[in-house]
């Protein structure tokens, strides 16, 4: 094969394997269900979920609710306090998986679970701030009004889910009295 028709085919393969891409994209933004098209649609479902094609693109609907948001207190010894957040900033995908990961707190129906997610970012905290006594956990929302709302005067809000303050075992057994009754 010469380089001209070599050529030729890669100017034909590229747009071919946009369309491809583009009708992946409008199948999944119509939620078609390609799962019971036989192989083919399972291998055309299976590019959509690894390619993100198969998103619905609904993210202006009114029934796509706002992500919360972690933010953390943490105070040392000397009570010097700063603020943090899960996400690193170092790359885009994997601080939507943070916050995808934070998203779960709405979700989980039992108070158990919540307070292990809790724990567990908190954790995360006390590891990257090892001189850490606290960490404040707070949860919160954006509430966002709705178009005609905004445009009656209504602005965006953050309401509070949650907040928890969790300290090292250290220091939670030097502000416990002793099990004699005594000072600690």
């Amino acid at each position: 094969m010469d380089g001209r028709a070599r050529s030729r085919g890669r100017a034909l393969l590229i747009p071919s394997v946009a369309a491809a891409h583009l009708v992946c994209v409008v199948l999944g933004a119509l939620q078609v269900d390609l799962q019971s098209a036989g192989r083919l649609g399972r291998a055309v479902a299976y590019y959509g979920a690894l390619s993100g094609a198969d998103s619905g693109y609904n993210f202006f609907a009114p029934e796509v609710n706002a992500l919360p948001w972690a933010t953390f207190q943490i105070a040392d010894a000397g009570g010097t306090a700063r603020a943090e957040v899960l996400e690193s900033g170092a790359n885009h995908e994997a601080d939507l998986r943070v916050r995808s990961i934070i998203s779960l707190f709405l979700l989980a129906d039992h108070e158990a679970l919540r307070r292990s997610l809790v724990a567990s970012w908190a954790g995360k905290m006390f590891a990257r701030h090892p001189g850490a006594e606290s960490v404040v956990v707070r949860l919160e929302i954006c509430d966002l009004p709705s178009m005609q709302g905004y445009r009656d005067g209504a602005r965006p809000s953050w309401d509070l889910l949650y907040q928890a303050k969790l300290v090292t075992k250290s220091r939670l057994r030097a502000a416990s009295p002793r099990s004699d009754g005594g000072a600690p």
